[in-house]
């Protein structure tokens, strides 16, 4: 019964990472914007409307443009192929125990790798392109965080699954 129960959720919440993402790159992701009273938060949908550049730039300068969330997705090949290279390179007996345990995110060898993914992110493509995109702004990202991380496997090869938050500060 464990295991019917575990096959079930592993394939719902890859179903539900598999469609958050569909694209290579944030600029050609579909971005929401929620504007609140202080600050404004960008959520990467693929369904949203605006590309990266413009999301942010629908943003007032004086609302702080606070967080980016996104989803690391088995369909954005680039950005999973920047994760496993960086891991691979700066953490390669952490990240080759993780891929060979479970994968899910309470494996002791998975939660080895939190530190490790959170650099990952903030060294990838995704975190550059939104750093460029916040440089008119004079805000940076300062932090990642994330929930839900996990490591599957298909076809050979591993995906990161995650909701990733991108928070920023202001320049000084």
């Amino acid at each position: 019964m464990r295991n019917i129960v575990a096959t079930l959720i592993l394939t719902a919440s890859s179903f539900v990472y598999a469609s958050a993402s569909a694209s290579a790159s944030a600029s050609a992701s579909g971005w929401d914007v929620s504007i609140h009273e202080h600050w404004a938060t960008l959520y990467d949908t693929h369904r949203g409307e605006l590309p990266l550049t413009e999301a942010v730039n629908s943003v007032p300068k004086d609302i702080w443009l606070r967080n980016f969330r996104v989803f690391l997705s088995e369909d954005d090949h680039v950005l999973q192929k920047e994760l496993h290279e960086f891991l691979s390179s700066n953490y390669p007996e952490l990240h080759a125990e993780a891929l060979s345990s479970a994968g899910n995110m309470h494996n002791p060898k998975v939660t080895a790798l939190r530190e490790p993914i959170n650099q990952a992110i903030l060294a990838s493509s995704l975190a550059k392109e939104i750093g460029i995109a916040l440089t008119s702004r004079c805000e940076r990202i300062a932090s990642t965080s994330y929930e839900k991380f996990m490591i599957r496997k298909k076809d050979g090869h591993p995906i990161y699954s995650a909701m990733v938050w991108l928070s920023t500060e202001k320049c000084t």
